[in-house]
């Protein structure tokens, strides 16, 4: 009964007649040769802009319905969208302040700044595993573009993200800093976050596909690049011979853009910002690609 009101959903938001016309082209354009061109490359990345606004009332609904079953029969409900990350910011805070002498300013704030932009990217990768498996029977009945229910998590976490700062100032408050007018430029940071993340995520949707101990795999993966990450450190404690590796990690340069911002109270450098922009894009481009090369197999292992 869910899947068919949610398949009703999406064929209320887009002319399907049209939609399905227009799949058959598409699908010619996307063949595994033709991604490597660069026009049909264009057509691709312009094509997924596009849907995202074509389905933006799905999305819209999507999200609604995701925070509504996330904390349904909670009697706090979304207050614990602040809390969650709020406790585990207290717990990490005493241990690496206190216990194991770890030694800045305002410990809390530093680490529940490179908290949030990695919780949304773990929780968008893991949430979107199972995203094609659990839509098999609405992509069946609905002409719709694939990749739309791995966006819809993503779109589902920028919310959870955007509720995460209310603790993040109130901590800073509370510590006696004030929140730093650069704090406004932190669309700079959610764009590339929300390019690395989505990529990530149609690479990961589409590899569980065909590997069901993708699952497994993502979670080890999440928790070493967690400890790679300088959410509980800063950069300058890590060995040297480990910065040259670990500065591929697309979170790595993310979590520091976020403290620049809200902790340093300072822009991030703009030749850094930019190349990494470029790169977080560049993955999105990557997971597009390699997620719409292998839709039309999906159907075998479904």
């Amino acid at each position: 009964m869910a899947q068919q009101t949610q398949a009703k959903t999406i064929a209320s938001t887009v002319d399907l007649a049209h939609t399905q016309k227009e799949r058959v082209f598409r699908s010619a354009d996307y063949s595994e040769s033709n991604l490597l061109n660069p026009v049909s490359l264009v057509k691709l990345i312009g094509n997924f802009f596009k849907d995202i606004y074509s389905y933006r009332e799905y999305l819209k609904q999507s999200v609604a319905r995701d925070l509504r079953k996330t904390y349904k029969r909670s009697y706090l409900g979304y207050v614990w969208s602040m809390l969650n990350p709020l406790l585990m910011m207290t717990i990490l805070a005493v241990v690496f302040s206190s216990i194991m002498r770890q030694n800045i300013e305002d410990y809390a704030v530093f680490l529940f700044a490179g908290m949030i932009p990695y919780a949304y990217f773990s929780s968008t990768n893991n949430g979107s595993l199972g995203t094609i498996r659990s839509n098999a029977r609405i992509m069946d009945q609905v002409p719709v573009p694939k990749y739309i229910f791995p966006l819809s998590i993503a779109f589902s976490n920028l919310v959870t993200f955007a509720i995460s700062l209310v603790p993040l100032f109130l901590v800073t408050l509370v510590m006696g800093r004030d929140i730093p007018l650069t704090s406004l430029a932190l669309p700079l940071i959610v764009l590339p976050l929300f390019f690395a993340t989505v990529g990530t995520s149609l690479l990961l949707a589409s590899a569980n596909v065909f590997f069901e101990d993708t699952a497994h795999l993502t979670e080890v993966v999440l928790r070493a690049l967690y400890f790679l990450t300088p959410i509980l450190y800063r950069r300058d404690q890590l060995p040297e011979w480990l910065m040259d590796y670990v500065i591929f990690n697309p979170m790595f340069c993310l979590v520091e853009f976020m403290r620049d911002l809200v902790y340093y109270g300072k822009f991030p450098d703009f030749s850094t910002y930019c190349l990494h922009f470029a790169g977080c894009f560049l993955i999105m481009v990557i997971g597009l690609c390699l997620f719409k090369k292998t839709e039309s197999k999906f159907i075998y292992y479904l």
